[in-house]
């Protein structure tokens, strides 16, 4: 236990004008002899700290400084009267520790709390947008990477079912190449050349049922004119699909829709001597052109 009329110089062991580095030395000496890890002292802890707190202020000269000066000033005064003596770190005379920690206590008391930046949108806006940009992110990505692997897959087998559909025209089996044709379609609808095909298998396929005499051939030529209506807007220089597009409008007995083709294209420029026949078979008299066998 330290005493009443010490002070940081009596602690260190060192005299008052002693150079940093014999009160570091000392320090050191003490502080192996004191650390509560070795001496065994019930007063090792406190001795530890008072040690600790006298090389902390010696060593910094501008605190050394102010402390010695406190020291010249206790002599005259009534600072011993102050004095306790029984928890050295906590002695008026530890000048370090008492001037610091009123310090900070009054700053402490005075300031107000520091306020956190506060966001202008609320929480539940920032959990929604963070979400959404991560959707985003995903739809990127897979379009980016996915869908491009998919399109390729789709697009192998599309043209597969292709390839069997026109096996099946080959041998004249209509309704196996339109199933074909179908199937190509379904795995990619923007398969141009698989709806141009399926429309003059459905032509071919009315046409066989309409010599027969059966009434099904009527609903082959509907189901060719929304497949060639797939592609005739972007191909209006296709003038086979055109002319087969104008015969089944008039298989279904649409002669309106058939003229309104047929001068459209004649105004576009894309014409033959075939659709000058039709369009003026169209126009006879009789009001009604004889049809005439698809050709793709």
């Amino acid at each position: 236990m330290t005493q009443p009329e010490e002070n940081y110089y009596d602690i260190l062991s060192v005299r008052p004008d002693a150079s940093l580095q014999d009160i570091t030395t000392s320090y050191r000496k003490l502080a192996k002899i004191l650390h509560p890890d070795v001496c065994e002292s019930p007063d090792a802890d406190e001795l530890f700290k008072v040690v600790n707190e006298a090389y902390q202020v010696l060593k910094d000269p501008k605190k050394r400084e102010e402390y010695d000066a406190t020291l010249v000033l206790a002599e005259s005064s009534q600072y011993s009267r102050y004095y306790q003596g029984t928890h050295r770190y906590r002695d008026p005379r530890t000048w370090y520790y008492t001037n610091q920690h009123q310090k900070r206590t009054t700053q402490a008391v005075h300031e107000e709390p520091v306020q956190q930046p506060k966001s202008s949108f609320p929480r539940i806006v920032q959990v929604l947008l963070f979400y959404l940009t991560l959707f985003m992110a995903v739809i990127i990505i897979a379009e980016l990477f996915l869908l491009p692997w998919i399109s390729g897959t789709n697009s192998t087998d599309a043209r597969n079912s292709l390839a069997e559909g026109n096996r099946w025209m080959s041998q004249e089996e209509y309704q196996k190449a339109i199933e074909s044709y179908q199937d190509a379609t379904v795995k990619l609808p923007s398969f141009a050349e698989a709806w141009r095909a399926k429309g003059f298998a459905e032509m071919k396929k009315g046409d066989a049922l309409s010599r027969l005499g059966l009434p099904d051939a009527e609903q082959y030529y509907r189901d060719a004119i929304r497949s060639f209506s797939k592609i005739s807007p972007q191909n209006p220089e296709d003038l086979a699909v055109t002319k087969a597009m104008a015969e089944a409008y008039l298989n279904v007995h649409d002669r309106r829709s058939a003229l309104s083709l047929l001068n459209s294209a004649e105004k576009s420029g894309h014409w033959d001597t075939e659709m000058s026949d039709l369009l003026r078979d169209i126009n006879s008299p009789s009001g009604q052109a004889t049809s005439t066998p698809v050709s793709s």
